[in-house]
């Protein structure tokens, strides 16, 4: 919006702006970096119904104080729609326009709050900071985008970059996988994407391509936006920058340069985390101490780590808003001669009971792991029970060198296992591919500061995994890896 003594024009800025008022996809993220105008386009987004009597849409922030926040999502409303005809009423947080269109301002601080829109129909679901929300409250709110107006259902999103999140990864084929930074030509693509009977994401560049593959696809693009696409801001505060310029290093890459990949320096360094490759013949070469390895699987032992979700604590803080934990299963073959772990695979599920029993069953089957090692908390001891065809035991939660009361336990069990040491030697090795499951362990531990709060369930899978091939012998835990006919 620009003013002058004479006249105001109300309209999108040339550029991300504009791009993102245009396209057609479902499902549209905007953003990605601070002051690219991301507000002022949901709020101009949402006046493209108002001569339709049935258009309400609903524009959420987490919580209601970000809503009233000076110079915040209602403050700018305010600026804006009574140029239309609007009516504010802050009583009921919306805005009521001449024809009956009514524009909503609502909050889900609580997990469980999106329950409150079930059965409704919303033709326009906008999110103000779409990594403040969890992942469940987002897909809840997109099964309510339906219509009885002239305008077909839309989902509309503003972000700043966090690594990390569910949101990093939706928007992975838009982003430099290295540099971190948004792809230019790939901004505004569409592409379209099904959801799979495991839960899963199958991605296309057409809806024809995934038919038969899993839910009706639905079209998704990214359209970055900086500073600099926001002129009316700089010239308005020429400072901005300098303050943004002024924060250290993680928030300026992010918030200033849209940097997904960059973060502040965690307990574990991402150059710690060699890679192995496995040899068509099926052996796992690796590099150690300056002499190339070739490890027959039958000269390793194979176990798995599994770390279930779901106390009553956890739902607890799950329903006053935090990311809902994972439930992870991690298979590992230990090479004793060398001390090395290899990670062979990763299956992280939030789910229910019956569905991640069924998943981790089939992942044990799959890669014939002999022996479960069960962390004895949460669900642990009935997972115990439930896991078919191998010998499970429970580990944990406290192991040798934690204190009774362990709080902060993940970062305190890190240190009493060994696992940041064990890493930080080289000892514990990684797959060399990009795999969608390699890059979000690799996150999750990168990101990891120690606090309570982080996400870090597969975490403790690599405590636990090195301090089992610590403390126990192998031949009282391990077991040669079968093949179909016998040992490999």
């Amino acid at each position: 919006m620009i003013a002058s003594a004479n006249r105001i024009e109300i309209g999108p800025q040339p550029g991300p702006q504009e791009q993102i008022l245009r396209t057609q996809a479902d499902i549209a993220i905007y953003g990605g970096a601070a002051g690219g105008g991301k507000t002022y386009a949901l709020l101009l987004d949402a006046l493209r119904g108002i001569q339709d009597p049935l258009w309400s849409p609903v524009i959420f922030r987490k919580t209601y104080k970000q809503i009233t926040a000076a110079q915040g999502l209602w403050d700018k409303a305010c600026e804006l729609y009574p140029l239309f005809g609007g009516r504010m009423r802050q009583s009921s947080m919306d805005c009521v326009f001449p024809s009956g269109a009514r524009i909503i301002f609502s909050h889900l601080e609580h997990e469980q709050d999106k329950l409150q829109w079930q059965g409704t129909e919303i033709a326009l679901i906008g999110w103000d900071e779409l990594t403040h929300f969890s992942a469940g409250q987002f897909w809840y709110l997109v099964s309510r985008a339906r219509s009885m107006g002239t305008i077909d259902p839309y989902i509309r999103a503003t972000c700043n970059p966090e690594p990390g999140t569910w949101v990093a990864s939706m928007l992975e084929w838009w982003i430099d996988p290295i540099h971190g930074t948004p792809i230019v030509d790939r901004s505004g693509v569409i592409r379209w994407f099904s959801r799979a009977a495991d839960d899963s994401f199958v991605w296309a560049d057409s809806p024809e391509e995934l038919k038969g593959r899993g839910s009706k696809p639905l079209s998704f693009t990214f359209i970055p936006a900086t500073l600099q696409d926001n002129p009316a801001l700089l010239a308005r505060d020429p400072d901005y920058a300098d303050r943004l310029s002024a924060l250290p290093r993680a928030e300026r890459e992010a918030l200033l340069g849209g940097n997904w990949l960059y973060q502040a320096a965690g307990i574990y360094d991402r150059d710690w985390f060699l890679t192995y490759d496995v040899l068509p013949d099926g052996k796992i070469q690796a590099m150690h101490h300056g002499d190339v390895l070739e490890i027959d699987p039958g000269r390793m032992r194979r176990f798995a780590v599994i770390d279930t979700a779901g106390t009553s604590r956890e739902r607890a803080e799950q329903d006053r808003g935090k990311e809902p934990s994972w439930s992870v299963l991690q298979v590992w073959d230990y090479f004793r001669p060398a001390h090395m772990l290899f990670l062979r695979s990763t299956c992280r599920i939030q789910a229910e009971w019956p569905e991640m029993i069924t998943r981790f069953n089939d992942h044990l089957q799959s890669m014939n792991v002999p022996v479960v090692y069960i962390e004895n908390a949460h669900f642990g001891p009935v997972a115990a029970k439930e896991i078919k065809g191998r010998k499970t035991r429970l580990i944990g939660p406290k192991i040798p060198g934690m204190a009774e009361n362990h709080r902060g336990a993940k970062l305190e069990r890190a240190v009493a296992a060994g696992a940041i040491s064990r890493v930080e030697d080289g000892l514990v090795r990684i797959p060399a591919t990009q795999e969608k499951w390699v890059k979000d362990y690799l996150i999750e531990h990168t990101a990891w500061q120690g606090r309570p709060d982080e996400v870090s369930d597969q975490i403790d899978g690599t405590s636990y995994a090195v301090y089992v091939s610590k403390e126990l012998q192998a031949q009282q835990w391990g077991g040669i890896i079968q093949g179909r006919h016998g040992t490999k």
